[in-house]
């Protein structure tokens, strides 16, 4: 039989010093614990911080960009916007420059009737030239249907442009002053001296029209006032055409000739009068 006394053997001392080792041991793990658990964190942080600051500024950096493409999308609309306002705001000063230039051509086609209060007349636009950089002839946009006809006179810039030489029901073409082939009696509006003015685009060059044809006794002096005379066949008496540039004695000592200065610019024309009074022989 087994001794009941060994069953009893345990000592209380024995089971304080389990305690106290269990005690210790949980100390100690709970120590070496919190230091692993301490250089874990610090390994970890050491880890993640410099991601998580690389992460913020990926995100700071790609917001900004963000914004920034809101901003320039925002931008480009605006600019859309005022482009097309500047557009429409073009279009409306170039209208308005238009109308502006058409008042303006207007009211020099009302002074020149003006100047002219006996004769009947009717503004014309240009709608087509020779080639070249001077009207020598030109087609405007009245005809027969407006009451046009042949050897018509016609005005611009204050003074004589030229004639009307063809037309049809809805143009005319006229043969300008300063053409080749052009004479006109003219005099000087001081002295009633009468001599021909030509055409000649060689002189044209230089702005002039040529002064021939005059009496060696004619009284003609530099800066004369040039009007057609009441001897022309064709053209109405008293309409400027110039003044006197340059005058002298030719070399028979028979005539004077020399170039004048026409008022009209026939290198930029645009809307003319035309005179609708015909010159009458006997007039």
């Amino acid at each position: 039989m087994a001794d009941p006394r060994k069953k009893n053997s345990f000592k209380p001392r024995s089971g304080l010093l389990i305690l106290i080792g269990i005690c210790l041991f949980l100390m100690l793990l709970s120590y070496f614990s919190a230091g692993f658990n301490r250089a874990f964190r610090s390994g970890i942080n050491a880890v993640l911080m410099p991601m998580q600051k690389g992460m913020n500024t990926a995100g700071r950096y790609l917001f900004g960009r963000l914004e920034n493409f809101r901003d320039l999308q925002s931008v480009r609309e605006d600019n859309e916007i005022l482009s097309e306002e500047l557009a429409e705001l073009r279009a409306e000063n170039a209208r308005l420059k238009l109308k502006e230039e058409e008042l303006l051509q207007l009211h020099e086609l009302l002074n020149m009737a003006e100047q002219y209060p006996e004769y009947e007349t009717i503004g014309a636009h240009i709608i087509g030239k020779n080639s070249g950089n001077w009207y020598q002839s030109f087609m405007i946009d009245r005809g027969q249907k407006d009451g046009i006809k042949v050897n018509m006179n016609v005005i611009a810039g204050g003074g004589l442009v030229g004639i009307i030489t063809a037309m049809g029901e809805h143009y005319a073409v006229v043969t300008s002053l300063i053409n080749d082939d052009q004479y006109v009696s003219a005099m000087s509006a001081r002295t009633g001296s009468n001599f021909i003015v030509s055409g000649d685009l060689k002189l044209y060059a230089d702005g002039l029209v040529g002064l021939k044809n005059a009496n060696r006794t004619a009284d003609i002096e530099v800066g004369d006032m040039v009007v057609t005379s009441n001897i022309s066949e064709l053209y109405l008496p008293g309409l400027l055409i110039g003044y006197v540039s340059e005058i002298s004695m030719d070399s028979n000592q028979l005539e004077k000739s020399g170039t004048i200065r026409p008022v009209a610019d026939f290198e930029d024309l645009d809307s003319v009068l035309v005179i609708t009074t015909l010159k009458e022989l006997g007039d």
